[in-house]
């Protein structure tokens, strides 16, 4: 089971192994909310999306702190009850607001919890999962501050971008010698 959401700094990785998954003969779902890019690009890649309901902590008024503690502990019930009737052989968190909850109570119901930081800083979900995770990988050397033992995996590509040719193509103008080399960079906000 995928745990990913908000941005597709989160999600775009995560479907990129969800695929890989899939295509290997496993049953994969997808633990998010309904507010973040996962509430369309999840159903739209057939995967079933399992949506809680919950906010972010930080910086934001007392209020919406209280609202966040409170919407925190009903997102955790609502995973409790949807890990232990599902009981995935693993779940991998990938970021967003949903993992955080779902994470913690996976680790409680002795489900192997994976994790994967996407960004040269660890955010926070991933940051307080890890302490708790069996394996933990990151894209970049050094996201982890902490004594964690990280795997360092580069970050997950989609097979789509796996086919792209290898040689230049003819109508670049550009010398026979030289190709046309694109480099596209993006973060948790693209």
């Amino acid at each position: 089971m995928i745990m990913a959401g908000g941005t597709g700094g989160h999600v775009y990785p995560g479907l990129a192994v969800a695929e890989d998954l899939r295509a290997k003969g496993w049953n994969v779902s997808w633990i998010g909310t309904s507010r973040g890019l996962e509430a369309s690009v999840v159903p739209a890649n057939n995967f079933t999306l399992h949506t809680l309901k919950t906010l972010g902590l930080r910086g934001k008024g007392l209020m919406s702190k209280i609202k966040g503690l409170i919407t925190l502990v009903l997102a955790s019930a609502q995973a409790f009850i949807l890990l232990a009737r599902k009981r995935p052989n693993m779940v991998i968190g990938f970021g967003g607001y949903a993992a955080g909850p779902a994470g913690a109570v996976a680790k409680v119901l002795g489900i192997p919890l994976l994790i994967h930081e996407q960004n040269a800083v660890a955010g926070t979900t991933n940051r307080l999962l890890a302490k708790h995770a069996r394996r933990v990988m990151a894209g970049f050397d050094g996201a982890f501050l902490r004594d964690i033992n990280v795997s360092v995996t580069g970050n997950p590509l989609r097979a789509a971008f796996s086919g792209l040719p290898d040689k230049c193509y003819p109508d670049t103008h550009f010398e026979h010698s030289r190709c046309l080399r694109v480099a596209i960079l993006g973060g948790s906000q693209g």
